[in-house]
Order: structure tokens, then C-alpha cells, then sequence
């Protein structure tokens, strides 16, 4: 036996990560279709008892109600479900690796994310017709989130590329002009 004989493809590779990715935007897709209520995290001061309460109290009432649920938790999970379909794209096109893929992710997400809770509270309409909540505060924490989410990804990306000329990064061999 040879080192060659144990070359394999790996575990782990973009066809996995486009199957996981695929199932995360069906099952996120279905929530958002279904206004599915969103979990509640505890908070710093709070207890985690509290926020598991406060979920199980929201799944009960989205149980309750006859006829169709309405939430705005439909728009979080819509911009999961196209971010991960998103991705899918990115996977099955290594091209678009950098700013591209920013765009192709971040762009319909974050357009989902923001338009969609601010254009609920806008028009004065609750969080969810099945449940207590504000709109406003809600679409507000998304907004800030989105936006400390675009900063935190493109910073990074418009810093490593600008104060880098070309002929830095790329120096021409010695002697050579």
C-alpha cells in the first residue's frame, strides 16, 4: 500500500454544506410562511426559566387562535431562509467569494429583515395577531442589529483592501523595475 491508496475526498465539503444549508432555508421557510413565534433569549438580569416561559407561552398562543397567524417573526425567519438559500448560491458559485458574496447574502436578507418590520410598524400593525409585542421595538432592534451586522462583515473587507496599494501586495521581484 501506497500514501495514494489513502487519499480520499473529504467528510466534510461545499456539497454537505449546500444540503445543510438547503434544509436550514426549507425548515426557516416554513416557520416564516407559518408565523411561527420567535424563542425569547434570557437576558443578562433575567432568568433563563423566564425566557423558556415567555416561549412556551408564545407557542401557546400562536396553538390557540383560529384562522391564519400573522407575526412579524415572519420576516426574521424569511431573511434566514433567503440568506441560507443565498448561500447555496455562493457554494455553487466559488467565483463570487469576497464582496460579491456579501452582497448576493446580505442584500435580500437584510432588505428583508429591515423593509419588512419597519413597513409593520409604519402602518401601525402589531407584532403578531396571536400574541403581545411591540412592533416598534422589535423593528428597531432589527434595524440596529443589521446594521452593526453589515459593519462588523464589510469593515473588515473595505479596511484590508484600502492602504494595501497593488505594488505593496505585489511587489515586483528585486532589481526589477
Amino acid at each position: 500500500m501506497s500514501i495514494p491508496d489513502f487519499d480520499v475526498e473529504p467528510a466534510v465539503g461545499p456539497r454537505f454544506w449546500m444540503v445543510v444549508l438547503g434544509i436550514v432555508s426549507a425548515i426557516t421557510g416554513v416557520l416564516a410562511l407559518i408565523g411561527w413565534p420567535l424563542p425569547i433569549v434570557a437576558s443578562r438580569g433575567g432568568s433563563d426559566q423566564h425566557a423558556l416561559d415567555r416561549t412556551v407561552r408564545g407557542v401557546q398562543d400562536w396553538l390557540a387562535p383560529d384562522g391564519w397567524r400573522l407575526s412579524g417573526s415572519s420576516w426574521i425567519y424569511g431573511a434566514l431562509a433567503v440568506a441560507a438559500l443565498a448561500g447555496v448560491l455562493v457554494l455553487l458559485h466559488p467565483a463570487w467569494a469576497g464582496a460579491r458574496s456579501l452582497v448576493v447574502v446580505e442584500g435580500p436578507a437584510g432588505a428583508l429583515l429591515v423593509i419588512g418590520p419597519a413597513a409593520q410598524w409604519a402602518l401601525g400593525l402589531p407584532w403578531s395577531n396571536y400574541g403581545a409585542g411591540s412592533t416598534g421595538a422589535i423593528a428597531l432592534g432589527t434595524v440596529v442589529a443589521l446594521v452593526v451586522g453589515v459593519v462588523i462583515t464589510a469593515f473588515p473587507m473595505a479596511a484590508g483592501r484600502s492602504g494595501r496599494p497593488e505594488d505593496e501586495v505585489n511587489p515586483p521581484p528585486h532589481g526589477v523595475r
